[in-house]
């Protein structure tokens, strides 16, 4: 009895010093191996204390010291009715919390929107460490939109300050090349700016890469629950010809339209994010919330550009339920004996993050489609694809030629070129793929530009055979001509020390794109 008494506190703080280790390891790697590893820990911590306790004993010994008697004075605490009934009062309330999280994690019911607010801010973005969140969230330095440049332009490219924004004192100015031979066109470039009023916004440089307009955004002003600005990222942007601008952000809860004069003309509630895309009939197409479901974002929306209404929905489910044919949006999943299970790490199963419309004037360089056909992109699946909308049925798709890709386009020449952010190589790429052979060829071969986005990214096809290119993780943009010269570029440069802003976005437009634009106060 004595033998066990002496031994029992040190096997006891072996096992609650093995377990822990392995709650450690499971919380940081998943829970798939926990009725593995939790015994382990259990058992391994307790004899691996206990082996240590008797090296240790057998060294005092010889010392004339007795390392075991000391452990039983231990023991006989142990021994007390008082401290076993506190010890079980304490489990059956951890056992009875744990039971409560588990109902509130699956029903949501209340608290979990707390829970998953603080959860939220406790993981953050970007692998933001906690300094970086403190100083994000106390608005100190806007942590979380910054990018460490990876990137470091030629010598010989002379880059001038962009003047003319009102920046916040905090941050240096961005900086902009432009080459003579550069086109002559208006620039429209959204992302993270650090105005002294608001995070975010749209910049327009004229011909000669000035500034020439500012819209002011932001998704605080709303009466329904939402995250700050300092929280959520700029993402989906369009124009029209009447300078009306469109946005939406990733983590976001709404989809706004602003005149020229930054005043806001409707605004939807829900999480409308990645891409917004203009279309035939002065419509718009997104994805975001399935009607009546605002928590959703999985789902292909027409939206009248007038209005804000909604003139149609397509969601993922039912666009899945309608191709069983291709099993092509069942990849991420684990399979169990009688069902499977949908694979959500990493941005869960799908990560739809683009939808663009065949418009009328491309169409005829589509044989195999038709005006008002979709070609999306699921970000997790490597799946790019094409949509039937009326019938939600799959007319071509091809997987794994891209790597967590990015904005598929209607290219000019009838092929679809794709932003592939050849995700974890160390370098992207814009690569063109032929509907109709499945023919692949690189556009842009990013080892030759030093440009590298892991996650985001746009680009545009140009009316003289260039290409606009916006690389969201290095907070710049640039442009190259038909032989491949880089002819644009603007770095949103933060301070001296590498950081840049992220940018999300960047639209090419002809000088006489707008129309009758207001005047603003």
């Amino acid at each position: 009895m004595h033998l066990l008494i002496s031994r029992l506190p040190v096997v006891l703080l072996g096992g609650l010093v093995g377990l822990i280790s392995q709650l450690s390891w499971l919380i940081g790697h998943g829970w798939e191996e926990a009725g593995l590893r939790i015994p382990a820990g259990l058992v391994g911590g307790a004899l691996v204390l206990w082996l240590l306790g008797e090296g240790l004993a057998w060294v005092l010994r010889r010392m004339g010291r007795d390392f075991w008697a000391g452990s039983a004075r231990v023991g006989v605490f142990l021994e007390r009715r008082g401290l076993w009934q506190g010890l079980a009062t304490a489990w059956l309330a951890l056992l009875l919390g744990f039971g409560v999280g588990l109902y509130v994690y699956a029903t949501k019911s209340w608290p979990y929107p707390m829970v998953d607010q603080v959860e939220a801010w406790l993981e953050g973005e970007g692998q933001a460490t906690l300094s970086e969140k403190l100083a994000n969230d106390l608005d100190i330095t806007p942590a979380r939109h910054l990018v460490a440049a990876k990137y470091h332009p030629p010598a010989e490219r002379r880059f001038q300050d962009l003047n003319g924004l009102p920046l916040r004192a905090r941050r240096d100015a961005p900086r902009v090349f432009l080459a003579p031979a550069a086109p002559r066109a208006l620039r429209a470039i959204y992302g993270a700016f650090d105005f002294k009023d608001k995070r975010y916004g749209v910049v327009l440089l004229g011909p000669e890469g000035k500034v020439r307009h500012v819209w002011k955004v932001s998704q605080e002003d709303v009466d329904w629950e939402h995250r700050d600005d300092a929280n959520v990222f700029p993402h989906g942007f369009v124009v029209d010809r009447q300078g009306s601008i469109y946005v939406g952000y990733d983590n976001g809860s709404c989809l706004t339209k602003y005149d020229w004069c930054s005043r806001i003309v409707w605004r939807l509630r829900g999480h409308y994010h990645h891409a917004i895309s203009l279309g035939d009939d002065n419509t718009l197409w997104v994805w975001g919330p399935t009607p009546g479901q605002a928590d959703s974002s999985q789902c292909i929306l027409q939206i009248d550009r007038a209005t804000g209404k909604i003139l149609q929905a397509l969601p993922l489910a039912k666009l899945r339920a309608a191709n069983p044919e291709i099993d092509i949006f069942g990849i991420r999943q684990m399979d169990r004996t009688t069902h499977s299970i949908w694979v959500h790490d990493g941005g869960g199963p799908w990560h739809p993050n683009d939808v663009e419309p065949l418009l009328r004037a491309k169409a005829a360089k589509f044989p195999q489609f038709k005006a008002g056909d979709l070609v999306a992109s699921l970000r997790s699946i490597n799946l790019v694809l094409v949509i039937d909308p009326v019938t939600a049925k799959v007319k071509w798709w091809r997987q794994g030629m891209t790597r967590r890709q990015h904005d598929p386009d209607w290219a000019p020449d009838g092929t679809i070129s794709i932003f592939d952010n050849n995700t974890h190589r160390d370098w992207s790429r814009i690569v063109a793929v032929d509907p109709k052979t499945s023919e692949r060829r690189v556009l842009l071969d990013g080892r030759l530009y030093g440009f590298y986005s892991h996650i985001q990214g746009k680009h545009q096809h140009l009316p003289g055979g260039g290409l606009l290119i916006t690389s969201p993780q290095q907070g710049r943009v640039f442009e190259v001509d038909r032989q491949g010269k880089v002819v644009f570029e603007l770095l949103n440069v933060y301070d001296d020390e590498d950081q840049l802003l992220n940018l999300s976005e960047a639209i090419s437009l002809p000088l006489d794109y707008f129309r009758d634009t207001p005047k603003c106060p």
